[in-house]
């Protein structure tokens, strides 16, 4: 919430709805919000879905290479198994 009062004094602006939207409105709204908070969450909830979507769309439509096939990721899968060995071969000192 604290995010919310350093917005407050940013606004400036008037949005003109009809009685029926600012009804809704007013049902979200969560205590200690003013409706410029109700619409900003809004907003946000709806950017964060449009992304969901657009990764769920990659995911069904994207053409992908498998990981194990890249010799970035065989380098790095290499490097950390090594060092795992290093760890383990290590003796804690108290």
């Amino acid at each position: 919430m604290t995010h919310l009062i350093n917005k407050r004094a940013e606004l400036t602006e008037k949005v003109m709805v009809s009685a029926e939207i600012k009804q809704v409105l007013y049902s979200y709204k969560q205590p200690g919000e003013r409706l410029g908070d109700v619409v900003d969450r809004l907003i946000r909830d709806r950017k964060r879905d449009e992304f969901i979507e657009h990764l769920d769309r990659i995911v069904k439509e994207g053409d992908f290479v498998p990981l194990d096939s890249d010799p970035e990721v065989a380098a790095i899968k290499k490097e950390a198994a090594r060092a795992g060995k290093h760890r383990q071969k290590s003796v804690a000192v108290y």
